[in-house]
């Protein structure tokens, strides 16, 4: 399944925790692993980490001028690079890369975990934080470093994925395009069918995504608070005549970045959060939080001439990070 991991992680020590103070508690998250992410080439990518939340408003004690917060490694090492002091730039350790962050450590220094590494600067509101995976075969993968097992934790959210609707449409090409703030856009296309009259081929899209139970400090600033996209999709099809499983299979998975444009999985109707200095600025007068819509199909459409007419109901699941599970059921007819 592509997004899956394709070997475990192995870390150079049991150091557990978060980039920024306090490390032993959860922070927001306004960015999550595989958000689509704007590209001149493509239109959009998938973001190939996470964006911890700092607030810019409140700088920490003895912060240098346009720097507000300490941010620490998460895994000793050495430093494998190092933008020069005073820009904003990345540090790279062990299996880690920290960016937007302002350096403090030189490359080839050896660093521990939990040791200072940088400063957050000034109207970027987060860290960005990526982890590497190097496969068995040699290739360097981004992994998601919110998975279970992974060095960050503790991570809190009580709520169940929301799965809000599932559509059909006609297969239609759409284009990302971009709004306010450099933020990409897949508008809706097509016609939608309906779900008792199916034929030929059809263009399945369902409305999900994970409310946050723990939103922190967005408590005060209040439209930061977004929702995340599920950790993972997966789809069963069921034939009402027979009661048999005719199809079953995950659709999306976030523990591994998928070297593939967004819109293989991304349907149209998405859209990226408004990035955190964007809302701020905007939160007024635009929308800031997003809107995920995904593909249930692998080559982006539904065959349904590959099945009999009938009746038949598609079950979608959806998980998060941190296990809790929603389902929904649609009952269709396919009429070829």
């Amino acid at each position: 399944m592509p997004g899956q991991l394709e070997a475990p992680q192995r870390y150079n020590d049991d150091w557990r925790g978060w980039p920024v103070r306090p490390h032993d508690g959860p922070h927001p998250i306004r960015g999550s692993f595989l958000d689509p992410r704007a590209d001149v080439r493509l239109g959009a990518v998938y973001h190939d980490g996470l964006d911890i939340a700092v607030r810019d408003d409140r700088p920490e004690r003895g912060a240098p001028p346009d720097r507000t917060h300490r941010v620490y490694a998460v895994e000793g090492g050495r430093v494998a690079a190092a933008t020069r002091p005073g820009v904003r730039g990345l540090v790279d350790i062990g299996h880690f890369r920290y960016e937007h962050v302002d350096a403090l450590v030189r490359q080839g220094e050896l660093v521990e975990a939990g040791q200072p590494i940088g400063w957050t600067c000034f109207d970027t509101w987060h860290v960005h934080l990526g982890e590497r995976l190097v496969t068995p075969g040699g290739k360097t993968r981004w992994i998601n470093p919110l998975r279970p097992g992974g060095k960050i934790a503790p991570f809190v959210d009580t709520a169940k994925p929301a799965i809000h609707e599932i559509r059909y449409y006609t297969p239609a090409d759409s284009h990302w395009v971009l709004r306010t703030g450099n933020v990409a856009r897949l508008p809706q296309a097509g016609r939608r069918l309906d779900k008792q009259r199916l034929s030929g081929i059809v263009d399945v899209r369902v409305n999900a995504d994970d409310p946050q139970s723990f939103v922190g400090w967005f408590r005060d600033l209040p439209w930061l608070a977004a929702p995340h996209h599920p950790f993972r999709l997966a789809l069963t099809i069921v034939d009402l005549g027979s009661g048999l499983i005719v199809d079953q299979r995950d659709v999306f998975r976030s523990e591994q970045y998928l070297p593939l444009p967004a819109v293989r999985h991304y349907a149209p109707g998405t859209e990226q959060n408004l990035p955190a200095n964007g809302c701020l600025r905007q939160h007024r007068r635009v929308r800031c939080r997003g809107s995920y819509w995904f593909r249930l199909f692998e080559q982006r459409y539904w065959n349904t001439t590959r099945l009999p007419n009938g009746r038949y109901r598609l079950r979608v699941r959806a998980w998060d990070v941190a296990g809790n599970t929603a389902k929904t059921d649609s009952n269709v007819t396919i009429r070829n």
